[in-house]
């Protein structure tokens, strides 16, 4: 079946890779880059079913969101200190040299403020994607391989902080044009 789509619909197609950066508008802003497979963003929500008797499947009304978790997956081949020291949750900085650190809580400041992408559409605006409290908490892996580069998959979690319980754990916008960085 086939059917006309509106110039609205194809107005929104989400096109190319987007743009990630760490801190965005915060003075350590830092393009994530450069990228391989662009980003991709995602929120899962953990629903409850209410049970009760004669219940014949899922009900409208009788669900609760129990948590939210949102993620921000990118892969870059840039291998710089700083894109390393994301990558690897528990390193500490001794001089020029990333080393590991302590096993215990995470100290707070290894929590970016923000991991926020930008996807280009097709009438040229943009969809801007922020996490806050964007932490790497999954393995480090650099391979050096011949006639190949070496890639670091980051996937980004979000976090809502417990000191302040008004904080987003994400936000979609939308904006018209690709605002000038600082970069």
């Amino acid at each position: 079946m086939y059917t006309n789509l509106t110039q609205a619909q194809i107005d929104k197609v989400q096109i190319d890779s987007g743009l990630i950066y760490a801190n965005y508008g915060e003075t350590t802003e830092e393009l994530i880059a450069p990228t391989r497979g662009g980003g991709e963003f995602s929120v899962k929500p953990t629903v409850r079913d209410i049970e009760h008797d004669s219940k014949r499947g899922k009900e409208k009304g009788l669900q609760v969101v129990e948590s939210i978790e949102a993620s921000l997956k990118v892969t870059t081949i840039g291998a710089s200190q700083d894109t390393i020291a994301m990558a690897l949750l528990d390193s500490t900085t001794s001089g020029e040299a990333l080393v590991n650190g302590a096993v215990g809580v995470i100290p707070s400041a290894k929590y970016l403020a923000n991991v926020t992408m930008f996807a280009k559409l097709v009438d040229g605006t943009y969809k801007k994607i922020t996490l806050y409290n964007a932490l790497h908490e999954g393995a480090f892996t650099l391979g050096a391989k011949p006639k190949a580069e070496g890639e670091i998959a980051l996937e980004f979690n979000a976090h809502f902080d417990p000191l302040n319980t008004s904080t987003l754990l994400y936000k979609v916008e939308d904006i018209t044009a690709f605002p000038e960085t600082s970069l």
